[in-house]
C-alpha cells in the first residue's frame, strides 16, 4: 500500500511540475519530456565534476528498500529525475578519464538541447 501512495503522489507532484510549463504552450505529455530531460541533464552537468557521488545518491535512492511513503516518493522521483543519467554515467565510468570527461560533457549537452528543443518545438 505505501508503494502505491508513494508512486502516486510521485505522479501527482511531476503532474503538477509538468503542468507549470502549460503557461509557456508546452502541454502534457510533451511537457514530462522537457521535465525529465533538463532534470536530467541537471545530474548530467553535476556527475561531470562528482559522478561518483551523483550515482550512489541514485543507488541509495532506488536500489535500497524503502520504508515508508516519503521513501518510495524519493525512489520514484529519483527515477524520473536522474534514471537516464545514472546508466549513461555507470557506463562512461568504466572509461578511462579524458574519455569519461568528455563524454559526460557531450552527454550533458545532448540532455540540455533535448530538454530546450521539445520546448521550442511548441513556440
Amino acid at each position: 500500500m505505501k508503494k502505491n501512495i508513494g508512486l502516486a503522489l510521485a505522479v501527482v507532484f511531476w503532474t503538477f511540475v509538468a503542468f507549470m510549463h502549460a503557461g509557456i504552450n508546452i502541454y502534457i505529455p510533451s511537457s514530462y519530456i522537457a521535465v525529465m530531460m533538463l532534470t536530467n541533464a541537471i545530474f548530467a552537468f553535476f556527475s561531470i565534476f562528482v559522478q561518483r557521488l551523483v550515482m550512489v545518491l541514485y543507488e541509495v535512492n532506488v536500489f535500497e528498500e524503502p520504508k515508508s511513503i516519503s521513501g518510495y516518493f524519493s525512489k520514484y522521483t529519483a527515477i524520473f529525475t536522474s534514471g537516464v543519467n545514472y546508466y549513461v554515467q555507470d557506463v562512461l565510468s568504466r572509461l578511462p578519464f579524458i574519455l569519461n570527461k568528455l563524454g559526460s560533457l557531450l552527454f550533458f549537452v545532448l540532455l540540455f538541447l533535448t530538454g530546450v528543443l521539445v520546448g521550442g518545438i511548441f513556440f
